[in-house]
């Protein structure tokens, strides 16, 4: 098994490693399974000195960041940068409403697990792991390596191939750090895990979702960030919560009573639940258009894109909005 790739480490930003983007220094917080405290919500809203950005990965963009250096030490201060070598490649996604002590103790565990090989700081900063509770709500998210609960035991699957395992959770946290360390063995400089690459069997992985976990569901709460972007102050409101999670579709879960800041959405049935956009500018140099004050519902999933690139667009069914010299042009694909 041979997998060509790039030619180049890719660039993707991290805590450490900041993306210089035209409105200042980006920064990228990795959170596996999206799991924080209110504590590190406020260091994340403080220490950068610019907007937050939620990701489609429930990660945390930190925009305009005046002191690199001084936020990566507040960062670290804060338990959000256990591994300086493995920073950009701590991307896990995690069924949100799964708040056992067993099932978020094994998405650390795997956390711990990929920090605890030398190699696998090699990988991407775009290779993902997904742990599912058996739902079906991340599984379909794109993963490179998934984890999906069968009852006591956990299916893996590269991909979207399926490697006819059902193991225990401390072995299939094992086994996705092999595939890991295989891939990484036969990648040739590739990114991803391309379809097919592991012997096994196709899988019908579920659809991915179009919008996630917004309302009441028992002693929790989630609330849908417009566009993913949080204010300082927005931030700070919601940093009085006890814990928090970031789930990939940019919503936030809380406890139930939890203050919620001004502009959260928490009804269900809300079009901008729909709506997805990228940064446009001018925090993009690339983009053609203000996208983030452009964007608004049309009805249907609709991605706003600032160019071509089509950032942070969600996986599914989604109609495009591409900006151009001359306005939006739509697509669907």
């Amino acid at each position: 098994m041979a997998i060509t790739g790039h030619s180049s480490r890719d660039a993707c930003p991290g805590a450490l490693q900041v993306h210089p983007a035209a409105d200042g220094p980006l920064a990228r917080v990795r959170l596996p399974g999206g799991d924080l405290t209110g504590a590190q919500l406020a260091v994340l809203a403080t220490a950068g000195g610019g907007v937050l950005e939620l990701t489609s990965r429930a990660n945390v963009q930190v925009r305009g960041v005046k002191d690199p250096a001084g936020f990566a030490a507040a960062v670290a201060a804060a338990g959000l940068l256990p591994s300086a070598s493995h920073e950009r490649v701590r991307n896990i996604v995690a069924s949100p409403l799964s708040g056992s002590a067993a099932f978020r103790g094994m998405v650390r565990d795997l956390d711990a697990a990929i920090c605890a090989v030398p190699e696998l700081a090699e990988l991407s900063g775009r290779f993902l792991f997904a742990v599912d509770d058996g739902s079906g709500d991340v599984a379909g998210l794109g993963a490179d390596v998934v984890l999906m609960s069968r009852g006591e035991h956990f299916a893996v699957f590269a991909a979207t191939t399926d490697l006819r395992l059902r193991l225990p959770p401390a072995e299939a946290i094992h086994e996705a750090v092999q595939v890991a360390q295989t891939f990484l063995r036969v990648s040739d400089g590739a990114w991803r895990i391309p379809e097919g690459a592991f012997p096994g069997v196709p899988a019908n992985l579920p659809q991915p979702r179009t919008s996630g976990y917004v309302g009441d569901f028992g002693e929790t709460t989630g609330a849908l960030v417009p566009l993913g972007r949080l204010t300082t102050r927005q931030a700070m409101v919601l940093a009085e919560a006890e814990w928090l999670r970031i789930t990939p579709w940019r919503t936030v879960l809380v406890p139930k009573g939890t203050r919620l800041p001004e502009g959260l959405i928490t009804d269900p049935e809300s079009p901008w639940l729909h709506v997805t956009a990228c940064t446009g500018s001018p925090g993009c140099a690339k983009s053609l258009s203000d996208v983030q004050r452009d964007a608004r519902p049309i009805g249907v999933p609709v991605h706003w894109s600032g160019c071509a690139r089509k950032c942070g667009r969600p996986r599914g069914e989604v109609v495009d909005l591409i900006a151009t010299p001359t306005g939006y042009q739509r697509s669907a694909s």
